[in-house]
């Protein structure tokens, strides 16, 4: 049986050098870090011209369930950048405006997930980030 870990304390990067990386692309700090970290072409930003930087809060979560998308709701801090992973291919819109609603009050600077993303056009109505 599968369960879930929540982990409620995580090491947070500088927030001195998180506002620096943010005006910068990410293919320049892919290539500053030693070509670490590139997620593939598949992930594609909802809207144009978005830049963010933060701590990355990260989730492994199941295909088709957002459940422990929203346990680490409550995990995140301001300036974090929520990350959803799943541990299968997913096209299940997993994310909308209401967990958004729920990240924006929680200070969050956006979202990186590879998965489907509903509501898109409220999204980029809310200026919330999301890839």
């Amino acid at each position: 049986m599968n369960r879930n870990v929540v982990i409620r304390t995580i090491e947070r990067a500088d927030a001195a050098t998180i506002d620096a990386l943010a005006p910068i692309g990410t293919a320049t700090v892919y290539e500053a870090i030693g070509r670490r970290g590139y997620v593939g072409p598949h992930i594609t930003p909802v809207q144009r011209g978005a830049r963010i930087a933060g701590s990355a809060v990260t989730v492994s979560s199941h295909p088709g369930t957002n459940l422990v998308i929203h346990a680490a709701v409550d995990v995140c801090s301001p300036g974090d950048v929520l990350v959803v992973a799943n541990t299968a291919h997913s096209t299940h819109g997993m994310f909308g405006d209401l967990l958004a609603s729920s990240l924006v009050a929680h200070g969050v600077r956006g979202l990186v997930m590879d998965a489907g993303v509903r509501d898109t056009s409220d999204l980029r109505e809310m200026g919330f980030p999301v890839w």
